[in-house]
């Protein structure tokens, strides 16, 4: 890999990073709401109750997916100073370019990765 290529990657994976530290920031803001204030100890009806109960499991997930999200960013950059950046860290065979320019973070094949999401579904429900 080239000096070049290297510093293109580590672009990638800093804009992805900037974009997940955008989102973070903004899913903050938007459920500062009412949540803490005096009106949110208001009396409700039992659908708002349910309301804000879904909107917090929401909030949740997202923040869920975007600690993973940001993980993988680790991981690729990791592998990409051990000089393995674009192998498959399951079946070591070479991430396709294509795969990589999409999604710079990417430690696995399409093949393997679809496997391993399968298998952390699977985990989730038995759980």
């Amino acid at each position: 890999m080239t000096g070049e290529e290297r510093e293109r990657i580590e672009d990638a994976l800093d804009a992805r990073l900037a974009e997940l530290v955008r989102t973070r920031t903004a899913m903050l803001r938007s459920g500062d709401g009412l949540r803490g204030s005096e009106l949110a100890d208001v009396d409700q009806h039992l659908a708002d109750g349910a309301t804000d109960l879904y909107e917090e499991e929401l909030e949740e997930t997202e923040r869920l997916v975007l600690d993973a999200e940001e993980r993988r960013i680790d991981e690729a950059r990791r592998a990409l100073a051990d000089g393995i950046y674009g192998t498959c860290r399951n079946c070591g065979q070479a991430i396709p370019r294509g795969r990589l320019e999409a999604v710079p973070e990417a430690v696995r094949c399409l093949d393997c990765q679809r496997h391993f999401d399968g298998y952390q579904r699977q985990r989730a429900r038995v759980s």
